[in-house]
């Protein structure tokens, strides 16, 4: 990300990824590009057989940052700042990308205190 910054000049604002005429890429440019660099690093689908793509990407951040986890947070970051940052203005949206799956349930109730 460094090199990209100093290679723009260090944009205050704008898009980093261009297009020829220096514009930003369009949905459907940007979905290209990811998807490809995602195939020649060898990403495949995940475990629910989704494409890596663009909102496999958004669906990461907000998850590591509701969750605190990765390199993105290193503690849970609240959900309403989330949206904010994903841009989102209605938390049900965000709340669509932050969704638990089966292996956070099974591993939130195996941590549950138990009597014995």
């Amino acid at each position: 990300m460094e090199e990209l910054l100093n290679e723009l000049g260090r944009p205050a604002a704008g898009p980093l990824i261009r297009n020829r005429d220096g514009a930003g890429l369009s949905t459907r440019a940007a979905n290209t590009v990811v998807t490809a660099l995602g195939a020649a690093a060898g990403i495949g689908p995940g475990d629910d057989g989704e494409a890596f793509g663009p909102h496999v990407l958004r669906h990461t951040f907000g998850t590591n940052l509701v969750r605190g986890r990765g390199e993105v947070a290193t503690a849970p970051v609240d959900v309403v700042l989330v949206a904010e940052l994903m841009g989102h203005a209605d938390l049900n949206t965000t709340r669509r990308y932050i969704l638990p799956s089966e292996a956070d349930k099974t591993r939130e109730l195996e941590a549950l205190t138990t009597d014995r």
